[in-house]
């Protein structure tokens, strides 16, 4: 926890991605970097009935996480999108919060 879920990028850019955002959003969330799950979700993305390359859609980002309030929210977006701007060349990257309720999360069976 925090969990990064990813779309619309190669494969080899969450590779790369998921060496450099631990690090980077561990320091602004205050969390251990070991905490980090980076996961690349498979998609297919359409436009006008025509199917986009893989890498080439408009990447989202979805951070499941506890809530840690508006100001660290807007620096992780933005450094989110800092970072996936530098392996996509789409003009729309898009970086979605989902606040988890800590009664709602477990980890080993263990309510967290």
């Amino acid at each position: 926890m925090p969990h990064i879920r990813i779309r619309a990028l190669r494969d080899s850019d969450v590779k790369q991605l998921s060496q450099v955002l631990p690090g980077e959003l561990s320091q602004i969330m205050n969390t251990p970097e070991d905490n980090f799950t980076v996961e690349k979700l498979p998609t297919v993305f359409y436009r006008a009935g025509v199917v986009v390359p893989d890498g080439e859609g408009d990447p989202m980002i979805e951070i499941h996480w506890f809530d840690r309030g508006p100001e660290v929210k807007s620096t992780v977006a933005k450094r989110v999108t800092d970072l996936v701007r530098t392996c996509s060349k789409s003009e729309y990257i898009a970086v979605v919060f989902f606040d988890l309720p800590k009664s709602n999360y477990f980890e080993n069976g263990i309510h967290f």
